[in-house]
């Protein structure tokens, strides 16, 4: 029987769940490495780490444990399916409805400990934007404009951007402190917009209070930025194209967590924002499990120390040295914006050796608040009294 801790049991075991794995592309055939990292409970670093051999033993012994039981609880619906109880007829005596009533009993309590289980292997914790949340989605306090706020005649532009939007694509960018090797990656935004409460007659001024959460990776090779983006600004294809975690070459360093404000204006040549954080957390990867990967303890202390100067340093989003272009509005009838839609800012960041690096931040409505069309009261009705 295979050791518990080792790869090669964690990939068998894991293809009997989602199908043959290519060690090539590092992929299963039945599912997306990042469906699979969020059933089994892990960040989409974390599962990286799992499949491409750079987690620690203990890890390996955790997630063989999780999949197993996964398997156990699936051939144990399947023993259940062959008994052919039918719920319905289950019911019929009370002897059956006691049988039944203790087989759901049991599947239940194997349920909630593989759920509790896997939550605790793969660290989950409370969101980083909890609170933010609750501020916006919960059911007593409302802090958008809804329709009785707004004026009869219904010119209020904002009203419709109101709502939840969110990272529509990641983007990278090499850090500022180019010569060390470190690079950004953007992996999710949840941003909520709305109206301006104060001084916005017209509906022309926005608020948006957001967090970011961006990956800190470490190229070892230590390329300089001309590498990565090209004269003009640009990212080259092969950076455009570049995925850290299917690349030896870059190592996962930790996490930003970061509370980010925006200001909207709504003009008629397009949507202008400025923003500044407020906040920022970094969750680093343990110094163990870096050294585990790296097997070289001088880099380490190297990365260690460029970290703490990273962490020393004012990482602005990148929003200050950072100049962003308006964006178009998603739709030229502002009565018409809907879920889907998108806000796209080409933006230029500044480095610190005045290389230019262009990139672009775009946000997609997901939770409008107001999704009914404004009706002005000038407007004539269909309805009819008689």
């Amino acid at each position: 029987m295979q050791s518990e801790q080792t790869f090669e049991s964690l990939i068998d075991r894991l293809e009997k769940l989602y199908g043959k794995f290519d060690f090539k592309t590092k992929k299963f055939v039945e599912a997306s490495n990042s469906t699979i990292a969020r059933e089994l409970g892990y960040s989409d670093a974390q599962f990286s780490r799992l499949i491409n051999e750079h987690a620690t033993e203990g890890e390996y012994e955790r997630a063989n444990k999780n999949t197993e039981r996964l398997l156990n609880l699936i051939a144990y619906e399947e023993k259940f399916n062959k008994m052919g109880v039918d719920p319905k007829k289950a019911l019929a005596s009370s002897k059956k409805r006691m049988i039944f009533m203790l087989v759901g009993i049991i599947i239940g309590a194997i349920v909630t400990y593989i759920a509790l289980s896997i939550s605790t292997a793969g660290k989950v914790e409370p969101l980083k934007y909890d609170m933010l949340k609750w501020t916006f989605e919960s059911n007593f306090i409302n802090p958008y404009k809804g329709l009785r706020d707004i004026p009869a005649d219904c010119d209020y532009e904002c009203y419709k951007y109101q709502g939840r939007w969110e990272l529509n694509d990641e983007y990278k960018l090499p850090f500022l402190r180019e010569s060390s090797g470190f690079h950004y990656l953007a992996k999710s935004v949840v941003s909520y917009i709305r109206c301006s409460p104060n001084n916005n007659p017209h509906g022309k001024i926005m608020q948006g209070f957001e967090y970011q959460k961006h990956e800190i990776w470490y190229d070892i090779l230590e390329r300089p930025i001309g590498t990565f983006i090209m004269e003009n600004g640009i990212p080259n294809e092969f950076y455009t194209g570049l995925r850290f975690t299917d690349n030896d070459d870059f190592i996962y360093i930790g996490e930003i967590h970061t509370f980010y404000t925006n200001d909207f204006l709504l003009d008629t040549t397009g949507v202008f924002r400025q923003g500044i954080d407020i906040g920022r957390d970094i969750d680093f990867v343990s110094d163990e499990e870096l050294s585990e990967i790296i097997g070289n303890n001088s880099l380490v202390e190297k990365i260690k120390r460029e970290v703490t100067l990273i962490v020393q340093d004012p990482l602005h989003d990148f929003s200050k040295p950072s100049s962003c272009n308006p964006a178009d509005k998603p739709v030229e009838d502002f009565h018409a914006i809907a879920n889907g839609d998108i806000m796209s800012f080409d933006c230029q960041m500044t480095t610190a050796g005045r290389f230019a690096i262009r990139y672009n931040k775009s946000y997609v409505l997901k939770d409008q608040f107001v999704k009914d069309r404004c009706v002005s009261l000038n407007e004539p009705t269909n309805v009819q009294v008689n």
